[in-house]
This record gives C-alpha cells, structure tokens and sequence, in this order.
C-alpha cells in the first residue's frame, strides 16, 4: 500500500481541480462585462475551451472573449510564477530579504503606487 503516492494523487487532483474553477469563474466573470448580455451558459463556455476545436454553440465573439479571458489569465499565471522563481532566486542570493525589497527592485513604479494608496 502507496500511502504518500495516494495522497500526492489527491493533493495534486484537488490542486487541479481548484485551478480549473478559479480559471473558469476568471473567465466567466471577465466575459460578463465584456459581453453584458450576450452572455453564454457556463457550461456552453466550459465545454468550448475544454474542446475548441469542436463545434460550439458559442457565437464567433463569444468564442474569442472566452478564448482571449483564458489566455489572459494564463498570462497572469506565468508572470506570478516567474516573480515568484525571480524573487526566490534573488533572496536566496542575499539581494533581497523582503517581498516588498523585491517589488521595489523590479517594479518600483507599481509599489510607488501601493504605498500612495495606503496613505489615502
């Protein structure tokens, strides 16, 4: 008997499974003021990005909202995930001790603007 093989299997589906639905309600969410009314079912958006290539009953802009609110919060991933890799790197380095020291080397506009919101 596997027990940490087992529980690296359920850790890892229900790490999946919760990427899924944080993607899709992203995708729904941005779609929806994006499109107002012309709003499709869920289950008609889920269905295409699970299987583009197959016939939808998406309209032609529906399906390039959906498709382009998936690719933007893919974007969104890999800039986290490459911050996170830059900012371990660079701590593990001694260049930084602090998320807040890495943000300013990096983006030292966007943490100007952090800290001029928080004084408001």
């Amino acid at each position: 008997m596997n027990v940490f093989g087992n529980s690296s299997k359920q850790l890892l589906q229900a790490l999946t499974t919760n990427a899924e639905r944080e993607t899709m309600d992203y995708v729904l969410q941005e779609m929806q003021a994006v499109l107002g009314e012309e709003m499709p079912e869920a289950d008609a958006v889920r269905t295409y990005l699970q299987n583009p290539d197959k016939p939808t009953e998406l309209s032609t802009t529906q399906q390039i909202v959906a498709m382009d609110k998936l690719l933007e919060c893919a974007e969104v991933n890999l800039r986290t995930l490459c911050d996170l890799i830059r900012y371990q790197q660079l701590k593990g380095a001694g260049v930084v001790n602090s998320v807040e020291e890495f943000l300013y080397l990096v983006r030292p506009g966007d943490v100007c603007d952090i800290q001029e919101e928080d004084a408001d």
